[in-house]
């Protein structure tokens, strides 16, 4: 059921082909990103790292963006 809230609302709302996902590597960010592409959106995902750390949160989200092949 929230998937399919999740897919409407995006292909309700977002009229680009192309979406924008702030992808932590958590479950919130990634469901986004995976509504997102099954509404038939081109996902590019964006996230951060400081200096030289990369957390635990940015490798997941790397892991996912490589999967998945968003850009």
């Amino acid at each position: 059921m929230i998937r399919k809230l999740l897919e409407s609302h995006i292909k309700n709302n977002a009229p680009d082909s192309e979406v924008a996902v702030l992808l932590s590597g958590g479950v919130d960010s990634v469901s986004v990103g995976l509504a997102a592409a099954r509404a038939g959106k081109k996902v590019q995902a964006y996230s951060f790292h400081l200096d030289t750390h990369e957390s635990y949160d940015f490798k997941k989200a790397r892991e996912v963006c490589e999967h998945m092949k968003w850009g």
